[in-house]
């Protein structure tokens, strides 16, 4: 009988690093159903916790920890197979060492699966943005968004006519790359007081030195919850370089869901001081109320770009042709690698989710009654 718990026991520590994975995979299964609890206990309690302190230590670097750790990764991975090689040539078994390092890789795996459910893969389950606004979601007329399309297109282009721009009326950034990152979290400081779930330490995004290569997978910006980072592409046109800032800081606040990250992408622009997040934030949500719009009827969504400037119809071309010449297959792939790891978090829509960003804003600009 010893013999056998024995051997039970030994077979049990065996596998004890599929603790914390067992663990995350519990929580996936449970707190879907029940978001209260998911909100209070974990998104503002336990991811808070864990989150805060780590991004006010990563914001104390410059530049991004998530691309060095990127960049690095290749070599150290290589290096550890080399001496991985090494060592399996002068082991007394091999089987013991090889068991060994499979331990160690699992426990590092089902460790940082665990970490990233509490400190990112948790919120997908938290209360939804309209219950914790109180925004009627419910369909609006074709006239209603016509109407708040012409109102975002009549602010976007006001607030371009207050942002640099060169010698042939193109935008220019506000400072260095930087300098306009280190702005991000300002809109958020302005929504706190009457919402104040949107909170967060982290009050900037960082540049990525790589984005270039980056904008072949299509896309603008990264949440890295494992430093609790906004890392953001930067070689893209300068105007949607802070709703993208604005859109990664939505995740370090404990928002999972990239629709309602949209969202208050667009709310933060909307009530930043700097005229360069206003244009790209109601440029932003311009884009997406008008191309639902013209899905439904393009004599209304005709109608409204009349309100649209020359420049701001001039910078959605820039922004077109700048996408273009990354169109291929990597793109393809990136976005089917995205729209499965949404899909994987419970949203059915995957990148379709996106555009859901439509009815909040609708709801906001019904609740505010701002047209």
């Amino acid at each position: 009988m010893k013999t056998i718990l024995q051997k039970a026991l030994s077979i049990l520590r065996a596998f004890l690093f599929l603790l914390p994975a067992l663990t995350a995979l519990l929580l996936y299964g449970i707190l879907p159903h029940f978001p209260e609890f998911t909100e209070y206990v974990f998104s503002r309690g336990i991811f808070r916790l864990i989150s805060v302190p780590l991004g006010m230590l990563s914001s104390l670097f410059p530049f991004s920890l998530t691309e060095v750790a990127a960049v690095a990764a290749l070599p150290v991975l290589i290096w550890l197979i080399v001496r991985l090689v090494r060592k399996m040539k002068t082991a007394p078994s091999r089987a013991r060492l090889a068991a060994k390092v499979g331990q160690a890789a699992g426990w590092v795996l089902s460790t940082a699966f665990l970490l990233y459910m509490v400190l990112h893969g948790l919120n997908f389950y938290r209360l939804p943005v309209s219950d914790l606004m109180g925004l009627d979601t419910s369909p609006k007329s074709a006239e209603y968004l016509q109407a708040v399309c012409i109102d975002l297109a009549t602010k976007a282009s006001a607030a371009r006519e207050k942002v640099p721009k060169d010698g042939e009326g193109n935008v220019l950034s506000n400072g260095s790359n930087t300098d306009v990152l280190w702005n991000a979290g300002k809109g958020y400081e302005a929504l706190e007081n009457k919402y104040p779930f949107l909170w967060g330490a982290v009050k900037r995004g960082k540049p990525v030195h790589l984005s270039h290569w980056w904008s072949y997978t299509g896309i603008t910006g990264m949440y890295f919850p494992f430093f609790a980072e906004a890392n953001v592409n930067v070689d893209q046109p300068v105007f949607d370089i802070p709703a993208t800032a604005a859109h990664e800081l939505a995740h370090t606040r404990g928002f999972a869901r990239e629709d309602e990250c949209n969202f208050f992408a667009c709310l933060a622009c909307f009530h930043h001081p700097c005229a360069d997040y206003q244009y790209s934030g109601y440029l932003m949500a311009y884009v997406y109320c008008a191309n639902a719009l013209y899905a439904y009827d393009q004599d209304l969504w005709l109608a409204t770009r009349e309100y649209c400037s020359d420049g701001m119809k001039a910078d959605l071309k820039q922004r077109n042709d700048y996408w273009e010449q990354f169109e291929g297959q990597v793109q393809e792939i990136s976005d089917s690698i995205n729209n499965s790891f949404i899909e994987i978090q419970g949203d059915n829509d995957g990148v379709l989710s996106y555009d859901r960003v439509v009815e909040l804003l609708l709801a906001y600009y019904e609740k505010e009654g701002l047209v």
